[in-house]
């Protein structure tokens, strides 16, 4: 499967995107890592990405999108992966949509994880860092064991800080620029029918479910859709097949009005003689008295 995470900072993508590599055994891409691991390794992509980051700009979209070219075509993402934090902007995910169509490789979904601003501004704010052994924890919902038994040698308590970037104030503003930058993106993917939401917020086991339930109807195949019976439209028939068919229709309605001629033409033929026989008939009464009186008087 070939996965678009989406969501803000707090929403547990992350977690999420880990859980999704053990089930389909797919890499999560994150476009950070792949950043650094250039530059680290000085590779030609590496080398001109420091060189647009040493200007103080941020690394332009073509630059990223050959950055995820050179990830996705790796052996290991063939039977997909799971690109986390990226895209960011719709010029990127109209240009990550025309590399998987180059590929032959398009995305099967894009989620987007739901949780409500408060809920994000206290998943992030209650972030704290431990200065010995850099583990992060969390004040709300994973607190640090108490003696620290998995700290530094020779540690019984973690030594906790709360990072700039996770104070409230500040969250509230990366909030706020994530909302203005990503509702485009959100956009985009609603009008080509791959985004999917989940609503982030419970136990884990909770989202997983439900984000798995997502990706299962993203890759489910479409239903026929069959036009109604009023709508559909009649096969064409060719013009020497309509006139047949116009023909055997009318064969029993011209036989009917033959028959009904021919009988008025024989009733108006027979007409004269039944006038003629009646006035014989008629002649015939007449002249019986007549007759029998004219034997009657033979007879005397």
């Amino acid at each position: 499967m070939r996965i678009v995470l989406m969501g803000a900072p707090g929403s547990g993508k992350g977690t999420q995107a880990q859980r999704l590599v053990k089930q389909f055994s797919i890499p999560q891409i994150s476009t950070g890592d792949i950043l650094r691991k250039h530059r680290s390794e000085g590779t030609e992509l590496g080398k001109r990405a420091d060189a647009i980051m040493a200007k103080g700009l941020l690394v332009d979209d073509a630059t990223m999108l050959e950055i995820i070219r050179d990830r996705v075509t790796q052996p290991d993402a063939q039977d997909g992966f799971i690109l986390d934090g990226f895209p960011r902007t719709q010029p990127q995910a109209e240009g990550l949509a025309a590399l998987m169509l180059e590929l032959g490789t398009p995305l099967d979904a894009v989620v987007l994880f739901e949780v409500g601003d408060a809920e994000l501004v206290r998943r992030i704010s209650g972030r704290r860092t431990c200065s010995l052994c850099n583990k992060v924890f969390n004040v709300y919902t994973a607190p640090p064991s108490s003696p620290a038994s998995d700290c530094v040698d020779g540690s019984t308590e973690h030594q906790l800080f709360q990072r700039k970037d996770d104070e409230e104030g500040t969250v509230k503003e990366r909030l706020r620029v994530y909302a203005e930058k990503t509702q485009p993106v959100v956009s985009y993917y609603l009008r080509t029918g791959q985004l999917r939401t989940v609503r982030a917020e419970g136990s884990l086991e909770e989202i997983t479910e439900r984000l798995l339930a997502a990706l299962a109807e993203a890759v489910a195949p479409a239903p026929a859709v069959t036009a109604p019976r009023k709508a559909r439209k009649k096969a064409p028939v060719k013009k020497a097949v309509a006139r047949k068919r116009v023909a055997r229709r009318a064969k029993p309605k011209a036989k009917a009005r033959a028959r009904r001629i021919v009988r008025k033409s024989a009733a108006k033929r027979a007409a004269p003689k039944r006038k003629v026989a009646k006035r014989v008939r008629v002649a015939r009464k007449k002249a019986r008295p007549t007759a029998r009186r004219t034997r009657a008087r033979r007879g005397k």
